[in-house]
């Protein structure tokens, strides 16, 4: 019962919006590209500047969440080379697979996650973890997903996104201890509140783009990667925030957001280096879906 509580409380609300997304997307054929660069672009920077002064974060409050996604990310990158080995998988099938495993999709659907589970007062540490999790998410996902690309390059990709900025002229303000005007501190508080549910409309559309055809084909290692990042993930995370010494909310959320189905920005480099996004996109329907069981658990369990 208490189960079905949280996923009703946490889980439903953000999988109706989802569904509300599908049967859109079915019918109007929207631009996916074009929302989603709105979400990335414009609304996210305005969203972490919005949070970061609204609870004056400091750059130190990025310390141990950095380090954590280090360590984490680190140990699900060995568990998802060691399993690949074990499945045998070759090429893009392998790197795919690496990438559904240690790539979790902190944003659109992690944010809102955290925001129905914990409330507002969670809001300024899911922003923190979302930001250094993005670091790997535009970098090292491209680095193992094109052949070409450099450790420069990739590292170059980190100041083509607009939340970095944001995140550095948040820490200015609140370092200087600076106020914005009541009258545009409402207009950024205002566009902010449309993050998250923009969030979740575009992983809704994402995902409408998703062919299973594949499935079938890969269904062992589906399951592996299911097990790993919905599973894995939060038995690992557990002892590693323990290390690190986090506590009581700060520590839930870390292990609750990181626990999420696999991100849809890795798909989006397979499609583009043709690292078997097929296989991708499988693993990234299913842990999508079965998140829907094993989040409340996870939620429940810390």
């Amino acid at each position: 019962m208490e189960l079905f509580i949280i996923f009703r409380e946490s889980v439903f609300p953000i999988f109706v919006i989802i569904i509300i997304a599908v049967i859109f997307h079915k019918i109007f054929k929207p631009d996916t590209a074009q929302i989603s660069n709105l979400a990335l672009y414009a609304f996210a920077p305005v969203f972490v500047f919005n949070s970061l002064i609204g609870h004056r974060i400091s750059l130190i409050d990025f310390a141990q969440p950095a380090l954590f996604m280090l360590v984490l990310t680190i140990a699900l990158l060995v568990l998802g080379y060691g399993i690949s080995v074990l499945l045998k998988l070759r090429g893009g099938e392998k790197t795919s697979f690496i990438l559904a495993c240690s790539m979790m999709n902190v944003g659109n659907f992690g944010l809102p996650l955290i925001y129905f589970a914990y409330g507002e007062e969670a809001i300024a540490y899911s922003v923190i973890f979302f930001i250094v999790f993005n670091i790997p998410l535009t970098t090292l996902a491209i680095y193992l997903s094109s052949n070409k690309a450099s450790i420069r390059e990739a590292l170059a990709d980190i100041f083509k996104i607009p939340i970095l900025y944001a995140m550095l002229l948040a820490l200015l303000f609140c370092f200087w201890q600076i106020q914005l005007p009541a009258s545009l501190n409402k207009g950024i508080e205002l566009f902010s509140e449309g993050t998250i549910p923009l969030f979740i409309v575009v992983a809704g559309l994402q995902l409408s783009n998703i062919s299973l055809k594949w499935a079938k084909r890969f269904i062992l290692v589906i399951m592996a990667g299911v097990i790993i990042r919905l599973l894995a993930s939060p038995l690992l995370a557990l002892p590693i925030t323990t290390l690190l010494g986090m506590s009581g909310m700060e520590q839930s959320i870390a292990i609750v957001q990181t626990s999420t189905p696999s991100a849809i920005l890795p798909l989006i480099y397979a499609i583009r280096f043709n690292k078997s996004p097929e296989l991708l996109a499988s693993i990234i329907f299913f842990t999508t879906l079965i998140s829907g069981i094993t989040l409340p658990g996870v939620i429940n369990w810390i």
